[in-house]
């Protein structure tokens, strides 16, 4: 269970107006736009599949039968149009305009995992960058053990296996920065394929206070699932449909031309009017029926579903970040306590007391204290960014 009254309400933006420019590269954003203008020429195509094609016919052919040369040229032009399709027509009209809306919410879910990637990956790179920077004060800090044990070894005060842990620790550290260092350098990889800017210089989004009840009524994925009910709704609604009467109007237009070396003959026809039709056996019928009305329940039930993983994410990010707050504040603390430590230090310098190789070693254990707290507020913002990522405060 959450911690009640720790946190009641949390950091969260719109990833999408995160930067005054665009934080994605040229060759995303060009994907991005093609993926929208594809899915609304889809919707596009959907709204007007109810409207059959005109259909133009033209042949040509020559013949010697009989010893008589014979030309024949035939046009036609028809058209055969559903006008009243038992509902079908209407809920056409409606499923498309459920699909287009699914589709607009799908690019944006789409947009979104992209950006939240592109600061996920932007953080990791900022922490990796602290990482690095602790990394070399602990190396500092070691090299400066291992010179203190050598010294107290040389006076014969400790034994060599005193300075060969201090030793053993230099080199496990060096090795740690030459991995972290790796790190970086596949990190950097990761977010040019995502953004042409310089991760030094952009800026993290704005956050603003959000509710638990504003995350699940503005939850883009919780949207998501209801506009796909909505989608399958119309959809099973057309299928019925297509089992019923429907109304259509007929039209045909026709010329035929042959010619003959004795004679010519032309013939020139038109046909048109209305028919009622309706499908009176398909072995399949009832099934593809079933199958529909079942894809419709199953997405109403994924609105319930999707509703329970969102509020049991919810759940989970803010005990984690409840958790990190706390390490935060366990951090600080330590900076603190260091930095009171370093005047003392620095006091017992002045009195001859101390060394500078204690002050060192005792001010850069502050200075990791303080990256320690900036890394665990960068673990922290990444928890947020998940947030951001499932909101849209258009909804």
């Amino acid at each position: 269970m959450v911690l009640r009254g720790l946190i009641t309400l949390l950091v969260c933006s719109s990833l999408l107006s995160a930067s005054e420019r665009d934080p994605l590269n040229a060759l995303k954003r060009q994907q991005l736009e093609l993926d929208k203008r594809l899915s609304s020429l889809k919707a596009k195509k959907l709204k007007n599949e109810w409207i059959n094609p005109i259909i133009a016919t033209y042949s040509y052919s020559r013949s010697d039968q009989f010893s008589q040369i014979n030309k024949s040229r035939f046009f036609a032009i028809s058209i055969d149009q559903p006008i009243f399709k038992s509902g079908g027509i209407y809920f056409a009209v409606k499923y498309s305009k459920a699909s287009k809306r699914l589709f607009d919410i799908l690019d944006e879910i789409k947009e979104r995992e992209l950006i939240k990637q592109l600061y996920s990956t932007l953080l990791s790179l900022k922490k990796i960058d602290l990482s690095i920077k602790r990394a070399k004060l602990e190396i500092d800090n070691a090299q400066i053990d291992v010179k203190r044990k050598r010294e107290q070894y040389d006076a014969s005060l400790i034994d060599s296996s005193f300075l060969d842990s201090a030793i053993v620790k230099l080199n496990t550290l060096k090795r740690k920065l030459l991995e972290l260092q790796s790190s970086k350098k596949s990190l950097l990889a990761t977010f040019k394929t995502l953004s042409d800017e310089d991760y030094r210089a952009l800026s993290l989004p704005e956050f603003k206070l959000l509710s638990k009840e504003e995350f699940i009524e503005k939850n883009i994925e919780i949207q998501k699932a209801k506009r796909d009910v909505q989608s399958k709704r119309y959809l099973k609604n057309m299928t019925i449909s297509n089992y019923l009467p429907t109304i259509s109007l007929f039209g045909e237009y026709s010329r035929q031309k042959d010619s003959f070396r004795l004679f010519r003959q032309n013939d020139e026809h038109r046909r048109y009017g209305i028919k009622v039709s309706m499908p009176i056996f398909n072995i399949n019928r009832s099934k593809e029926i079933e199958i529909k009305k079942i894809e419709y329940l199953k997405s109403k039930l994924a609105v319930k579903e999707k509703a329970m993983e969102q509020r049991a994410l919810y759940e989970r990010l803010v005990t984690k970040i409840a958790s990190l707050k706390e390490e935060e504040r366990l951090a600080r603390e330590s900076s603190r306590l260091y930095q009171k430590l370093v005047r003392s230090t620095r006091d017992g310098v002045r009195a001859g007391e101390k060394s500078q190789m204690d002050l060192k070693s005792m001010e850069n254990s502050k200075k990791m204290a303080d990256i320690d707290a900036k890394i665990i507020a960068l673990d922290i913002a990444k928890e947020l960014i998940e947030f951001s990522s499932k909101i849209d405060d258009e909804i």
